[in-house]
């Protein structure tokens, strides 16, 4: 193809991509307790092998809270860090870069897999931190009717949870990540501090549209300070457009 930049090396910020060919994203389902599995190194690694540019594993959460279904990825504790490494060591072995998404599902955790059916997961004896899983959002409003209604976050759990984030981004450089992006998007819980329907908080972090965009910008400045200037810092956002 004649012309095309598609296949041409490409750099961002001092990070060099083989090419422009990113691997989004894409939940997986299959972690354990947090922890990856071999599903995610054959997941992520078929991609790296077979030539991406980048490679971006899915949306890992910042705390147990944050995780939306039993198989959901985790960097809350610094025991995830080694497991993590051998992800990105395999991965950087195919040529490519490895990213990571870091999130939190707010008020739409705790939930089924998408081949159980949409909607909240049920109670098990085999989920022995259930009562610590408790779905959290800038307001007590669901989801939607079937889904039950979240715990707010008091000031202090906001701030705590910028600081997740931040430790997060720590433990992904860690690991060896050379791209990081954060998840505002989808509904989960830096998208619902966004929406003006789903926080309808009266203290610094909601109300007006600025007051609505300090909990992901605190985040931002909090990441920045654990990963390199050297390295990409994305956010990913869903963005409606108005005619």
């Amino acid at each position: 193809m004649p012309g095309t930049l598609l296949f041409t090396p490409f750099a961002i910020r001092d990070v060099k991509l083989r090419n422009r060919i990113v691997v989004p994203p894409m939940h997986q389902y299959s972690a354990v307790r947090g922890f990856p599995t071999d599903w995610h190194l054959m997941n992520a690694g078929k991609f790296a092998a077979g030539g991406a540019g980048l490679v971006v594993v899915e949306s890992t959460k910042v705390e147990r809270r944050g995780c939306g279904t039993l198989g959901d990825l985790g960097i809350w504790d610094d025991a995830f860090v080694e497991p993590l490494q051998g992800l990105v060591k395999f991965i950087k072995q195919q040529g490519a870069i490895a990213g990571i998404q870091l999130g939190h599902s707010g008020r739409k955790a705790r939930a089924r897999r998408p081949w159980e059916g949409d909607g909240p997961l049920q109670r098990t004896p085999e989920i022995a931190d259930w009562e610590s899983w408790t779905p959290v959002a800038p307001s007590a409003i669901p989801h939607s009717e079937k889904w039950p209604v979240p715990k707010a976050l008091e000031r202090h759990e906001v701030k705590n949870l910028v600081e997740a984030w931040a430790h997060g981004a720590r433990r992904a450089r860690e690991a060896g990540f050379d791209m990081l992006e954060l998840h505002a998007a989808h509904g989960y819980l830096v998208h619902e501090f966004l929406s003006e329907r789903s926080n309808q908080r009266t203290d610094e972090y909601g109300g007006s549209e600025s007051n609505r965009m300090r909990f992901i910008i605190e985040i931002a400045e909090a990441v920045r300070a654990h990963w390199p200037d050297s390295k990409p810092l994305f956010v990913r956002l869903s963005v409606e457009a108005s005619s």
